[in-house]
């Protein structure tokens, strides 16, 4: 039997502007926090929700079933407030990554913050692991796998950024292959990377989340970031760089092989894809699969597989990459 929320505990944020931030528009981050907290088996008319959240001026009345959930909804309130006192905004996705990162959470656990890097809240577990790979100077090439909006260029580039920045590389170099999704690269204008520069717009965005015009404009000129085709890697040896293999799963196996051996000294490799978006005309020579099939257990190579779950774009993409796999291994 579900029993209606009886215990009750008030978080009094003193700031009105943390309290705001917190909350969300017309609370809609509370709103969020509620949802995580739906029981998917209360019976009809009773209460749907383990909590109930109630914001008046800076004060959030909690009520509750249990002294669990009562302490899990205080640490993701207490993470957030940590989090609007030092970037004095709050996003969604932050709201999201305070809901994960408190499952499972022992009550009298440590107060909880929420991972950074760039400015941008990590949001799954999975996501942190990652990061870890790419801040660890003792691993020298990441694969970075799994479905679309689970972050694996995104925190890559900030990650780059973040080495750039601490001087422990002299450049980053972002190379992607030149393969046609579905469109035709001919029509375009101009030699082969004006081509493919509309393509590369989301490597931009990213360098952009992470730097302002003028820097990323005079980094660019000083030949401190560069990005190019995969074609253009071949020959080069590629030293004191943080590498990033874009789109990989459209590299062949001789193009990864290429790429790979690229590596100079000092510099790092992460190789980034998503094998269920092979563009090739034979899918099967995708080099990817083959790559981590052949140097996972090698000393100094770390593979993290992503999963729907990690995805972080609008919640419908979770849910749409799930129907498409579904659908595809009905098709078997």
């Amino acid at each position: 039997m579900t029993t209606a929320p009886n215990l009750e505990r008030v978080i009094v944020l003193s700031d009105a502007g943390v309290a705001q931030a917190v909350f969300g528009p017309l609370h809609r981050h509370l709103a969020h926090i509620q949802e995580a907290f739906r029981d998917p088996n209360a019976p009809r008319g009773a209460p749907a929700y383990a909590v109930t959240l109630d914001a008046q001026g800076d004060r959030l009345i909690i009520r509750g079933r249990t002294e669990a959930d009562l302490a899990r909804v205080q640490r993701i309130i207490d993470a957030l407030a940590d989090l609007a006192r030092r970037k004095s905004s709050i996003r969604e996705g932050d709201v999201f990554a305070a809901i994960s990162f408190s499952e499972g959470a022992a009550p009298d656990s440590a107060p909880m913050k929420l991972p950074q890097l760039g400015g941008l809240t990590l949001r799954t577990p999975r996501q942190v692991h990652y990061v870890e790979a790419l801040r660890d100077e003792n691993i020298d090439l990441i694969f970075g796998v799994g479905p679309a909006g689970t972050g694996k260029t995104f925190l890559a580039v900030a990650a780059a950024v973040e080495a750039l920045k601490q001087e422990r590389v002299d450049k980053i170099i972002v190379t992607r292959p030149a393969v046609e999704a579905g469109e035709k690269l001919g029509y375009l204008p101009g030699d082969l990377a004006e081509k493919v520069d509309p393509y590369l717009q989301p490597i931009w965005d990213a360098f952009r989340s992470q730097m302002n015009e003028n820097d990323l404009k005079a980094r660019r000129e000083r030949r401190q970031i560069e990005v190019a085709p995969l074609a253009f890697m071949r020959g080069r040896t590629l030293s004191n760089a943080f590498v990033i293999v874009d789109e990989s799963q459209n590299a062949t196996i001789l193009q990864m092989k290429m790429v790979l051996t690229r590596l100079g000294e000092g510099s790092r490799m992460v190789v980034t894809g998503d094998p269920s978006q092979i563009d090739l005309v034979r899918p099967d020579q995708s080099g990817l699969a083959h790559a981590i099939h052949i140097l996972s257990g090698v000393l100094g190579v770390e593979v993290i597989r992503f999963a729907t779950q990690d995805v972080v774009r609008h919640r419908l993409v979770a849910k749409i990459v799930e129907a498409y796999q579904r659908d595809e291994d009905g098709r078997g």
